[in-house]
């Protein structure tokens, strides 16, 4: 039985179509792609993403109108308000910061795991993060506003 109106999940899938198309578009326009000389410029990985995301979004928006519809679980919502929360704390402290902190903190109370193991996995997490993102693909991250005013 298919039903062929919009719902929650049509809703989501063009906003997540709307996200990647706005990836691919920055990191085309504003960002660049290719240098012939160094290789990758920091549009490259974002145009990427964006460009996956968009192909997983379609089929998703298209599927949507047969699927049933879902029961929101507790951990989804959690998930859900993780996701906010490091929205509106990057515009403050910085994007890499604050996934520094919710990385942190989801070890520590979503998965109970022991201090020990949450310091060895934020080090080698933050020098895959930085290391990859920052300064081999150049992704430029948010500062925010904190960092904005101590590096300017």
């Amino acid at each position: 039985m298919s039903n062929k109106r919009f719902n929650s999940k049509s809703v989501i899938a063009l906003a997540f179509i709307l996200i990647a198309v706005v990836w691919v578009y920055l990191g085309v326009t504003q960002y660049g792609l290719w240098d012939q000389k160094e290789g990758p410029m920091s549009g490259f990985f974002p145009s990427i993403v964006g460009g996956v995301l968009l192909v997983a979004s379609l089929i998703y928006f298209f599927r949507s109108f047969s699927l049933k519809s879902a029961k929101m679980e507790k951990s989804a919502i959690q998930l859900i308000i993780g996701m906010l929360a490091i929205l509106g704390v990057s515009y403050v402290i910085g994007f890499l910061p604050t996934l520094l902190v919710f990385y942190i903190f989801w070890l520590r109370v979503m998965e109970k795991m022991s201090w020990r193991s949450i310091v060895i996995a934020t080090i080698v997490m933050t020098v895959i993060v930085y290391g990859t993102f920052s300064l081999w693909l150049r992704v430029p991250f948010p500062k925010g506003l904190l960092l904005e005013m101590i590096f300017g």
